[in-house]
């Protein structure tokens, strides 16, 4: 008898990392696949979906014209009638300002402001159909009330709550100085925003009326400057450049002054620091049909001292009100 010896091959099963990643890969996928196979709302009639989702949707392109211009001042104008409304029913205007206490109540003066950009608002709404617009914007500008007008109503009438990394900021200190300050500061915006749109729309008779418009709101601007601070026309610089051989006294600076104080030994806590100055108006602050930012400075001031300032300018892309923009 013959032995025959006969080796059966053997495999031996090698698992190195990239094996386990491949063998997981492909028991992943197939699962996610049975998964979908499987899926519940297809034993109730609904198929279940494998593949792509919908397509992310597009945003209607703006296309800037004479319409869209004309709009956005017509949207301007109502905001800025609406703000003065406000302050007119809630009665904002009328009590005491410590700061300026022979101003009195100008309640009666911004109600006849509130008519003007009404009418202004029509116009350009009026205009903007001429120039081809599907439809007239009858309500405030949503970039101008949401950034600009709203905060500061909220921070002068109620202040600002605590958060994490700062302290409760208390209401104005002195509401009425801020609310007539605000409304010398939408009158400069007005006539800004009307100047603005000589060079954007094409037709003359557009120019014209918006010059028109512009130089009243200037007016108004000059009108409420005057009664917060009658005894100046333009500002200080103005002033001395207008008189070169005038000469002004400079106070020291408060480093300066306290350099050669005496040590007192005092060791209290050091107090609270000043509150932003707030700049008062002036009847011309700068050259005519200037559209540089205009500042404004209201509220009470926070933990530092910080009053809430914001600049305000006339429209640009984030705040014009496009064909498919509606008050909806």
């Amino acid at each position: 008898m013959s032995h025959e010896s006969s080796t059966t091959p053997q495999v031996s099963a090698s698992f190195d990392r990239r094996g386990l990643f491949r063998i997981g890969g492909l028991t992943v996928a197939a699962a996610a696949f049975m998964a979908a196979c499987s899926d519940p709302a297809s034993s109730a009639g609904e198929l279940g979906r494998v593949g792509n989702g919908q397509p992310t949707p597009t945003l209607p392109e703006g296309d800037v014209n004479d319409g869209v211009m004309l709009r956005t001042s017509a949207s301007f104008e109502t905001s800025i009638a609406d703000a003065f409304q406000r302050m007119v029913d809630e009665g904002l205007l009328a009590a005491p300002s410590t700061t300026f206490p022979e101003l009195g109540d100008q309640t009666e003066l911004v109600a006849s402001f509130i008519e003007h950009h009404r009418k202004s608002a029509e116009t350009f709404n009026q205009l903007a159909l001429e120039a081809g617009a599907a439809e007239p914007f009858t309500c405030g500008n949503p970039r101008l009330d949401s950034a600009f007008i709203d905060p500061i109503f909220e921070r002068v009438l109620e202040g600002a709550p605590a958060t994490d990394t700062a302290k409760e900021i208390a209401p104005s200190d002195d509401p009425t100085r801020d609310m007539v300050n605000l409304v010398v500061t939408l009158e400069l915006l007005s006539a800004a925003t009307s100047q603005a749109l000589v060079p954007q729309v094409t037709q003359p008779s557009f120019r014209a009326e918006a010059m028109r418009l512009a130089a009243r709101s200037a007016r108004h601007g000059a009108l409420m400057s005057l009664h917060i601070n009658p005894d100046q026309y333009v500002t200080t610089a103005d002033l001395q450049n207008a008189n070169p051989a005038a000469t002004t006294t400079v106070a020291p600076t408060t480093t300066v002054q306290d350099i050669a104080a005496p040590e007192t030994g005092d060791t209290t806590a050091p107090s609270a620091p000043p509150p932003t100055e707030i700049p008062k108006p002036v009847a011309i602050p700068s050259q005519y049909g200037s559209l540089a930012p205009i500042t404004y400075i209201g509220g009470a001031g926070d933990e530092n001292g910080v009053r809430l300032k914001l600049n305000f300018e006339t429209p640009s892309l984030n705040s014009l009100t496009y064909d498919f923009t509606t008050c909806e």
